[in-house]
């Protein structure tokens, strides 16, 4: 009888106990499912509420920048904290993947967004220092010194990373879809919202459109993760 109460393998001892609760990395799901929703959000209230600019020449964009410094700041504080939670929330999407199919995939595009939206989460913060110079010295300085700073070859990695935070969540899609997790619709979206950013010259409400329409499968991403976490929470 001793023996069998100190049994480890008993239902009713404490290791028996410890193995069946859920471990503490579980209990962020949640809080990824809620970031990659708020994340989407924010992303959309900053794209809808960037300066408009009358076109893409440094001229053009320092003085969008500098003409109202109030909503310059609103927009980046909302895309740099939009980002930000993308980025983070998107390192818990492969635990939605059970079983070796899309499992790649997903952390491969969850890898990709973590890093390129980071990326654009500093890049986002340039904003401030783009509409300072605008305001503080005379455009025709402005543009020499955004232009000396944009040439610097640091930047062209930056660069480049930002595109992971484009490409990123488009391979996840696809891997979470061949894992069976969401349906084949899920990439259209972040595809069609892709495509039209880039094909349609920059206005605020255009591109807060498109960032709505990419917003979509991202939702369902966060939502799908909270969903995890009742389920499993259900039988542990």
């Amino acid at each position: 009888m001793t023996s069998h109460l100190l049994d480890p393998t008993t239902p009713n001892t404490p290791a028996a106990a410890e193995r069946a609760g859920r471990s503490a990395g579980s209990l962020l799901l949640p809080v990824a499912g809620g970031a990659l929703i708020a994340g989407s959000l924010l992303y959309v209230a900053g794209m809808a509420t960037s300066p408009g600019a009358v076109s893409v020449e440094p001229a053009d964009y320092i003085a969008s920048l500098a003409r109202d410094p109030g909503q310059t700041t609103l927009s980046a504080v909302l895309l740099h904290y939009g980002n930000m939670a993308l980025a983070l929330a998107w390192l818990a999407a492969p635990a939605l993947v059970r079983g070796r199919r899309g499992r790649i995939g997903t952390i491969a595009g969850a890898l990709l967004s973590a890093v390129g939206l980071v990326t654009v989460t500093g890049f986002v913060l340039y904003d401030y220092w783009t509409g300072a110079i605008g305001r503080v010295l005379e455009a025709g300085t402005a543009v020499e010194l955004f232009e000396t700073v944009a040439a610097d070859p640091g930047l062209v990695p930056v660069g480049l990373l930002t595109m992971f935070g484009l490409l990123g969540p488009v391979i996840a899609y696809i891997g979470l879809a061949r894992a069976g997790v969401t349906g084949w619709w899920l990439p259209l979206p972040a595809v069609a919202s892709l495509v039209g950013s880039m094909v349609v010259p920059f206005s605020p409400l255009a591109h807060g459109g498109f960032a709505l329409v990419g917003a979509v499968p991202a939702i369902v991403v966060g939502l799908r993760l909270i969903q995890r976490n009742r389920a499993e929470a259900a039988v542990a």
